[in-house]
């Protein structure tokens, strides 16, 4: 007698599970592969050559490292890199450096994105494209934010990733101005542009649910279904605890402070950031920032899902994007314990800078 083939008593070998696709390629690749949720200055990152690009690079996971992951990749001066194109998309932010990049779609002239420090674009899915650094003298580097994992896992294929010649012409036929810092405002807090320049000079919307004097914008970019949104908030305050789905890369642009960041019923964690800081909240874990220099912080964020015209349901959704469940995905003021606030005011002693938060009135 047996069960599912095998003889009554025989004990079956222990099944292990094979390593993800994605891991055993990133060490492949040759180039050093950090693991965080914490990057103190993306400046600093120590990198290797990487002759899929042509340059220096290091890969970078943070939290859920299954959906999103960052890459640093840095130009030699004066140097061209190799064109690439593949099948995950990607935000391309410029860290530091002046330069251009080259997009190429079969049957149309090329177009060229001029870019300085602060700037976003993304080339649109399985565009070749062609990074260029225009300085004589210094490097420059610039980050990378894709769903390469996710892309590479589920078709667990080099060719078809890379090598791939489909045109997605709904994406982007050529168009000419395609890549101008023109803006389209899509109602609210969302808009679209395919190239920002500075992202600390872009229009920002007054989001007051997520704390006085906060502002946001989320941004629809190349057609792209991995989501952006730029936030700022003002000298002396600071944002409602908050969580969401997984995959967010959070990038500061401007200002300093510090983030709380925990899972439910834990003891939260303090990350300490400033211009050129990046961290990543793991799914639906709270994070909560404050500002404690002299002027409004802004930061960036990059994440799995979120595109405002092409929505793709991935964990839960964030405070605001489905109203009927802020109650549990945001910590209003007047619920939060009292030693946040408390910890905040003495930090702002520190700093010599002035509260400008009120105190949160208890039942409020």
């Amino acid at each position: 007698m047996s069960v599912l083939g095998k003889p009554i008593g025989e004990i079956p070998k222990t099944y292990t599970r094979p390593r993800a696709y994605y891991d055993l390629w990133q060490e492949r690749e040759g180039i050093p592969v950090y693991k965080s949720f914490h990057v103190d200055d993306l400046g600093e990152v120590e990198l290797k050559p990487w002759p899929r690009f042509g340059g220096n690079a290091a890969f970078v996971n943070l939290a859920d490292p299954d959906l999103t992951t960052a890459i640093v990749l840095e130009i030699p001066p004066g140097e061209t890199l190799k064109p690439v194109k593949h099948m995950f998309e990607t935000w391309i932010y410029v860290v530091s450096g002046h330069g251009e990049t080259v997009v190429k779609q079969d049957g149309h002239p090329d177009q060229t994105i001029s870019w300085n420090p602060r700037a976003l674009f993304g080339p649109p899915l399985n565009t070749t494209y062609q990074h260029r650094n225009m300085q004589a003298t210094q490097p420059a580097r610039i980050l990378m934010v894709t769903n390469a994992p996710l892309t590479m896992n589920l078709y667990h294929n080099d060719k078809f990733v890379f090598d791939n010649y489909f045109v997605f012409d709904d994406r982007y036929d050529g168009e000419q101005g395609y890549f101008n810092p023109a803006v389209d405002f899509l109602g609210g807090k969302v808009v679209r542009s395919n190239f920002i320049p500075d992202l600390c000079q872009f229009y920002l919307h007054e989001w007051r649910e997520r704390g006085a004097g906060n502002k946001s914008v989320f941004v629809s970019m190349s057609h792209h279904t991995i989501g952006c949104h730029i936030s700022e908030f003002e000298v002396g305050t600071y944002k409602k605890a908050h969580r969401h789905g997984p995959g967010a890369h959070v990038v500061v642009l401007q200002g300093q402070g510090y983030s709380l960041i925990w899972k439910e019923g834990d003891e939260p964690k303090r990350v300490d950031w400033k211009p050129g800081s990046m961290f990543s909240p793991p799914d639906l874990w709270f994070h909560q920032h404050f500002n404690t220099g002299p002027e409004p912080a802004r930061y960036l964020a990059l994440k799995s899902k979120g595109s405002p015209e092409h929505p793709i349901k991935i964990g839960m959704p964030g405070p605001g994007s489905a109203p009927e469940l802020d109650y549990l995905n945001q910590i209003e003021f007047e619920n939060e314990p009292d030693w946040i606030f408390d910890m905040f005011a003495e930090e702002l002693k520190k700093s010599g800078v002035a509260l400008r938060q009120p105190r949160p009135r208890k039942g409020a």
